[in-house]
């Protein structure tokens, strides 16, 4: 930017270009009041069922799998109910295949159906520590685990032993895997060579949920070496995965140890993940968050950035148009650093998004056009989209659900 604006400061600015927005009290109540309406959580715990033994959250609409990282955000949702146990189940048949049919590094598959494995041979996202972390703090013990812990505790083995690239960094093996699946800054053919900017973090605040769930077990020896492990990784994304020419984050390519030069929403997982320096963080926010011409949009975050050859805003699904998922982190990423106003504009312009679909088809989509708000993919979605019912409450109070502290 020709005149560099100070961090926070540019909120003005935003807030004239795009709207002033003020947290709404006939949204927040009215997004509870249609989710009770049409029933929406009534269809998003099955019933044990085939391979999975223990109840398990689903995606609702035509989705009967178990899926990995829409199971941790359901479940986060869910906290505000005090539901933890159908999380917490869900973790359980996860584990359940770790150890069987000659595994012994801990793979599970990224979806499970009753009927057989989904999506093979990719890994299920490291979201099971934070999950089983935040469905011990639900429901308030952590005791549930213990029978479970050294299956967990392999989960990471699979990164480490199978994922793990030379040079430190850990290794998606497609975009589907990463869960972006059309993501053009992560490589299908060939694959497992991308190092993910935000498989890293993902990793970073696994072992961060291993160290405290271990601590609280009484496995002290195991808290402390996943700290570590956490400590190192990171340094690293800090001081490696940093390019200061474009000023963000970037994806590495393992065969030739060259950045990624493609600008996409998962570069700035690390202001999540709080791996961001404050310097880091002020010109990604600066840059990029809350830049119009970037990726600040009147619906929220787009997911690549307009300049790239291959946004589609309409048709692209992880390619421009705004995901609730996406939004949420980078929400709770501005919150981390101080931008609390831009947390709030943006936190409300997803509640106002969910409202309005709601209203207008009775459902919800997977995504939306950053610019007009219309639906562009997967409607009548139940899953992360779940996380809009308190994201306002979230913004104004200072709350994250998703926060690891000590017990």
């Amino acid at each position: 930017m020709a005149n560099r604006l100070r961090l926070c400061a540019v909120f003005v600015a935003v807030f004239v270009m795009g709207g002033a927005m003020n947290a709404s009290a006939r949204d927040k109540t009215e997004i509870a009041r249609l989710f009770q309406k049409y029933k929406v959580k009534e269809q998003i715990v099955k019933p044990p069922q085939g391979l999975l033994k223990y109840p398990y959250l689903v995606p609702s609409g035509p989705y009967f799998q178990l899926f990995d990282w829409d199971t941790y955000f359901m479940g986060v949702a869910l906290s505000y109910d005090g539901e933890g146990k159908p999380l917490a189940d869900s973790i359980q048949d996860f584990l359940s295949f770790v150890g069987k049919n000659a595994d012994h590094y801990g793979y599970i598959p990224k979806e499970i159906a009753p009927d057989g494995f989904w999506a093979l041979p990719e890994m299920c996202k490291p979201f099971l520590a934070q999950g089983a972390y935040r469905a011990s703090l639900t429901m308030g013990s952590v005791e549930w685990l213990r029978p479970w812990y050294k299956k967990l505790a392999k989960t990471l083995q699979f990164w480490e032993e199978t994922r793990h690239a030379p040079d430190g960094f850990y290794l998606w093996l497609s975009g589907p895997e990463s869960g972006v699946d059309n993501n053009p800054a992560v490589s299908t053919r060939p694959a497992d060579v991308t190092e993910g900017v935000d498989l890293q973090c993902y990793l970073y605040r696994e072992y961060r949920a291993m160290s405290l769930l271990a601590a609280k077990l009484g496995y002290s020896k195991d808290a402390s070496e996943y700290s570590g492990k956490a400590d190192t990784l990171r340094a690293k994304v800090r001081d490696d995965m940093w390019s200061g020419t474009e000023g963000t984050f970037l994806n590495i390519d393992a065969r030739t140890g060259k950045k990624i030069h493609v600008l996409t929403w998962t570069d700035f997982v690390p202001l999540w993940a709080g791996i961001a320096t404050k310097a880091q963080a002020r010109r990604m926010i600066e840059d990029y968050l809350l830049n119009p011409r970037e990726f600040w949009a009147p619906y929220g975050i787009r997911t690549l950035s307009p300049d790239d050859p291959l946004y589609d805003p309409r048709h692209g699904y992880w390619r421009g148009p705004v995901w609730v998922v996406s939004n949420y982190l980078i929400m709770h990423g501005l919150m981390n650093y101080g931008c609390r106003q831009a947390a709030l504009q943006l936190a409300t312009r997803t509640q106002k998004l969910l409202v309005r679909d709601l209203e207008t088809t009775g459902g919800m989509n997977e995504c939306y056009n950053p610019d007009d708000g219309a639906p562009v993919a997967g409607g009548h979605f139940v899953s992360w989209d779940l996380l809009g019912e308190h994201i306002v409450e979230e913004a104004e109070k200072d709350l994250d659900p998703t926060a690891l502290n000590p017990f």
